[in-house]
């Protein structure tokens, strides 16, 4: 079983730096998201990205987890495929984080099962990412820095690292607000 960690959402701050961007109090006040994503093509965003206050503690809980053998799983611009790979990658090298490796793909679920047959765990912020990753029998984890709880989501990894030997399971945990951890 392999662990994929996103980063836009989980330890990517990206909607802060997107208000940020485009001077606005808050990202739900663009008047076109979609074209205010689109405009990002060519800028240095991606690598500007501010780390949510969890991000460190969570990459090394999963870095000590897995003996370092995690993988980040990110979606590129859309049009800007190599360009913001390469942002992507520098930002991750500026915050020290190590996976074994990254991979950049819109298509998720092809890394849903390892080589073995046994279901890997994705770690993300978007449901229909983690909706189509379960269909090809993974393991989704619903997680956004910002809005739940790290200490149940360390608490789940644990669990589910236990388990040595899932093969083939589809499955999609939601975790729990905890309103004392949700940063503002």
């Amino acid at each position: 079983m392999n662990i994929y960690l996103d980063m836009d959402g989980v330890i990517a701050d990206f909607f802060t730096e997107l208000a940020r961007h485009y001077n606005v109090n808050h990202w739900k006040d663009l008047p076109d998201k979609n074209e205010s994503v689109k405009a990002l093509k060519g800028t240095d965003f991606f690598e500007r990205l501010p780390k949510f206050p969890t991000s460190d503690e969570l990459v090394e809980f999963i870095h000590e987890l897995t003996n370092g053998n995690w993988y980040i799983l990110s979606a590129p611009l859309r049009d800007d495929y190599d360009h913001s790979i390469s942002l992507k990658r520098k930002w991750l090298a500026n915050h020290g984080y190590t996976p074994k490796d990254a991979y950049f793909s819109s298509v998720k679920e092809k890394y849903a099962v390892n080589e073995n047959g046994q279901s890997n765990i994705l770690i993300d912020d978007r449901e229909e990412k983690l909706k189509a990753w379960t269909q090809n029998h993974g393991i989704g984890i619903l997680y956004q820095a910002n809005k739940h709880s790290l200490k149940e989501l360390k608490n789940l990894l644990e669990r589910l690292h236990s388990f040595t030997n899932l093969t083939i399971c589809s499955t999609m945990f939601t975790l729990p607000r905890n309103e004392k951890e949700t940063i503002k």
